[in-house]
């Protein structure tokens, strides 16, 4: 699935609602239709397009029943900065077979009625709630800093280039390395005035070029970073 196609889907309350609705348990199109006060056919819609996207899943029970349930671990990160944007999809779904599921099935079967398994298991779930906010905290020092250095960067850019087509396209090259037809595109330039300025920083030792199936990736120099 498509991490934009995504957001828009998850861009409608309602949608967002069932999602919420179902993460605590599977339920019916009446019942979710009668939770969140909305029209059966809406409900009916709205589980198509999560159905399609790979959130949910159905399933009949023994009365002929259709009930709906979350299908899988998804993880959707969006990144939002002064200078860049990404949207990232993670499937944090286990494998079935490689994690040998039926086993582990059995199991944990065989001890769901034990208290000491569900204290053992309640004790792990404060673990990993505590080092996902770790992680959280941890991300948002990074995209902090990311901002400082790109700041810094952008500073240094104005002191170092001959004209404003330097400082554009050294600002393309700090976010990721890529090629002068991708460089063309996002700056709406003529390839030849492109090329003629990453020319001129290659000379003045600021970017540099690989060759990747038989094209050129531009990036900015690789040297010793050293400590400010």
């Amino acid at each position: 699935m498509d991490p934009a196609k995504l957001l828009d889907i998850l861009g409608n309350e309602n949608r967002r609602k069932i999602i919420q609705l179902l993460a605590g348990r599977p339920c019916y199109v009446s019942e979710i239709s009668s939770r969140l006060g909305v029209g059966p056919k809406a409900i009916i819609s709205h589980l198509g397009l999560l159905e399609q996207a790979g959130l949910i899943e159905c399933s009949v029970d023994e009365q002929r029943r259709k009930y709906f349930n979350i299908a899988n671990n998804m993880r959707l990160e969006v990144s939002v900065s002064p200078y860049a944007y990404t949207v990232k999809l993670q499937d944090t779904a286990f494998d079935r077979e490689k994690n040998g599921e039926a086993s582990a099935q059995k199991e944990i079967s065989a001890r769901e009625e034990s208290s000491d398994f569900f204290l053992k298991l309640s004790s792990r779930l404060k673990e990993l709630r505590i080092r996902q906010e770790e992680l959280a905290q941890m991300q948002q020092q990074l995209q902090a800093e990311y901002t400082r250095v790109m700041d810094h960067c952008l500073d240094l850019i104005e002191e170092v280039v001959s004209n404003p087509v330097e400082c554009e396209l050294l600002f393309e090259l700090l976010k990721n390395e890529t090629t002068l037809a991708t460089l063309c595109y996002n700056l709406r330039l003529h390839p030849s005035i492109v090329n003629t300025n990453l020319i001129n920083l290659a000379k003045r030792g600021f970017i540099e070029y690989n060759i990747k199936n038989n094209q050129y990736y531009w990036k900015i120099r690789e040297t010793g970073v050293e400590n400010e």
